[in-house]
């Protein structure tokens, strides 16, 4: 394990599998690296990085299968993949990658004009047209096995009362476009759970606030939740339940019943801020908490929480 580490993205294959990447003190001053487990946590081993910027930036780090995974800083023109487990990565030349996903054996990413698609396997790539052009704004790209959302907002689209939504259950080879559940402009993220029912958070500009669709996305209802900051993430488990980070020394909530009630988990210490958080099936989740400062290292201290009940209880993941 190297030295300091300290996770900045979470990623799993399975209950067992799972990848941190994370910076580590190097004479740069930190530098990337990446720790894996095959066991659930209970051990890890540190791994090949691909060499990313960690000042001012939060490089990604997503695994498809237990070889082929990609690290990435969205926005930035950096994009690398690993076809053997991240013993060794490729810088690929995509451009400006803004939204990325996977599924049904495919990875996706959007750039500003095109949306660009391989097997997750090798660096094939091929090119489609966007359902819409950007206004050059925030873009999430979701993906649920061969069905893929395209939330973003046309060209002088921002005076309208949402954003727009695009819909394909081809793997992106046709789309259907409608009205997103977000404010124009702004962005949004959305998280599939099926084909059928996609979780959404969005920021309002104010605060945030959090809807589900049970049509695909062809519709959403807006959920019912204490006052929200725009960086509030929603983290769904399955159709009816989900965990909500509300934002910076907010404690988790926790749904099973679609959005209707929230009650707070059982966590193992308190955070002062949820980086990230999600789930790998409808019992196992990840969080990585906040949960102080080290002024000898002049860093915030990242600790990993994982729950196997579907969120209603966490525990401390000791990575090291």
């Amino acid at each position: 394990m190297p030295a300091g580490f300290e996770p900045v993205s979470f990623t799993a294959v399975s209950e067992r599998d799972f990848w941190l990447l994370g910076t580590v003190p190097c004479h740069s001053g930190r530098c990337t690296a990446i720790v894996r487990t095959r066991d659930g946590g209970r051990s890890f081993a540190a791994t090949h990085a691909p060499p990313l910027p960690t000042s001012a930036t939060t490089p990604e780090l997503r695994f498809a299968d237990r070889l082929d995974g990609f690290a990435f800083i969205l926005w930035r023109g950096l994009f690398y993949a690993t076809h053997d487990g991240g013993a060794s990565w490729q810088r690929l030349a995509l451009g400006r990658v803004l939204g990325f996903a996977t599924g049904a054996g495919n990875v996706y990413v959007v750039t500003s004009r095109r949306l660009e698609y391989s097997r997750v396997s090798a660096n094939v790539w091929h090119t489609r047209s966007l359902p819409f052009t950007s206004d050059g704004s925030a873009l999430d790209l979701a993906a649920h096995g061969a069905n893929l959302w395209l939330l973003g907002t046309r060209p002088g689209k921002v005076s309208l009362p949402n954003d727009e939504l695009a819909r394909s259950s081809d793997a992106g080879r046709t789309f259907v476009t409608g009205a997103g559940p977000c404010v124009p402009g702004l962005g949004g993220e959305l998280a599939p759970t099926s084909t059928r029912v996609v979780w959404a958070v969005c920021p309002t500009g104010m605060s945030g606030g959090a809807s589900r669709s049970t049509n695909g996305g062809i519709s959403f209802a807006r959920l019912r939740t204490p006052p929200l900051v725009n960086s509030a993430q929603l983290a769904p488990a399955s159709k009816s339940a989900a965990v909500l980070a509300r934002g910076v020394g907010a404690r988790l909530l926790r749904t099973i019943d679609g959005g209707n009630t929230w009650n707070s988990p059982k966590t193992p210490e308190r955070a002062t801020d949820i980086m990230w958080v999600g789930f790998t099936d409808a019992r196992v989740g990840a969080a990585l908490a906040q949960t102080g400062y080290d002024a000898s290292a002049k860093t915030e201290v990242t600790v990993l929480w994982r729950t196997t009940d579907g969120g209603a209880t966490w525990s401390k993941v000791r990575v090291g």
